[in-house]
């Protein structure tokens, strides 16, 4: 199993809008690609949010395999949603992790 974790800080000033979206567009958007399993949005603490609160979305996809064809079909179509209307808003940045052992 993979993670695809998308770390998010978002100013002040945009937290409630921006959380409304990623809940009511971004996220069932991402979901209906049919690329993921499931999706965590939690928020980190902590951390210093002088700048902003920072949030970690997590999906779960079954593989790398899975993983690499997101890539390739839609990833840039849904960054570009996402920071096309936030610009320096909120800043992000991806990773992916390989699931070892869970307690699921």
């Amino acid at each position: 199993m993979v993670l695809y974790n998308i770390t998010t800080k978002v100013e002040h000033g945009t937290r409630a809008t921006w959380l409304q979206w990623m809940q009511q567009a971004y996220i069932p958007i991402m979901m209906d690609d049919g690329y993921f399993r499931d999706y965590k949005l939690s928020r980190l603490l902590g951390v210093d949010e002088t700048d902003g609160i920072t949030y970690a979305l997590q999906f779960t996809l079954e593989n790398m395999t899975t993983f690499q064809l997101y890539q390739q079909k839609k990833a840039f179509e849904h960054q570009s949603m996402h920071d096309l209307r936030y610009k320096e808003k909120a800043l992000s940045f991806r990773s992916v992790l390989e699931v070892v052992d869970s307690g699921d």
